[in-house]
């Protein structure tokens, strides 16, 4: 064999080589985030939901004022932040659907507009209560459950799910725009997905 032809095989052979191997890579990294861990849900051995202690770093996917879905006017006016659990929010934002393990965190804040240099408008202040709604059929046959945390001196870090009688499911049923999520008030987390809510 020619050593130009030898030189073109080695060449050819190397290049294949580097070619696969950069495949195998990216193949790796695709499985490798697609099959990344998922913060799940975490239950004590009473079955209370356990208040995931990273969540105020969670995905901010929506925010209310005096938002309350009671008929009675609420007692003191609130400013509302939902987050929702990161590896929840790519799952969402890539399939428009909530999975299962799905958590979102409505913190319910007082409002304040006594600080400097603030003159006009309000701004959130402490938190008086923290409600999670949580998408698991392996606890709830009816796939979410919603619980309460408290806030301010009563705050836990455990809760049992609201009863379903008590109306947090059944609001949630009548009147989410989609799977139990009220995505009408959360236009981040539509516009993300790219989905419109009527």
């Amino acid at each position: 064999m020619p050593y130009i032809k030898q030189q073109q095989l080695v060449a050819f052979v190397i290049t294949c080589l580097i070619a696969g191997t950069s495949l195998a890579f990216t193949l790796f990294a695709q499985t490798t985030t697609d099959n990344e861990s998922h913060q799940m849900p975490m239950y004590d051995r009473d079955g209370a939901l356990q208040l995931p202690p990273d969540y105020l770093r969670w995905t901010l996917v929506g925010t209310s004022l005096g938002l309350s879905y009671n008929e009675e006017t609420p007692r003191r006016e609130s400013f509302n932040h939902t987050l929702m659990e990161p590896t929840s929010y790519d799952h969402f934002v890539r399939t428009g659907e909530f999975r299962e393990g799905t958590m979102l965190a409505l913190l319910v804040r007082g409002t304040e507009n006594d600080a400097m240099p603030a003159r006009h408008g309000r701004f959130a202040a402490d938190v008086f209560a923290v409600e999670l709604a949580v998408k698991d059929s392996s606890r709830v046959d009816e796939g979410w459950a919603y619980y309460d945390f408290g806030g301010g001196d009563r705050a836990r870090t455990s809760a049992q799910p609201f009863p379903k009688n008590q109306g947090c499911y059944t609001c949630h049923v009548d009147h989410a725009a989609r799977d139990n999520v009220f995505l009408q008030f959360y236009p981040l987390l539509a516009d993300a997905a790219g989905l419109t809510v009527d």
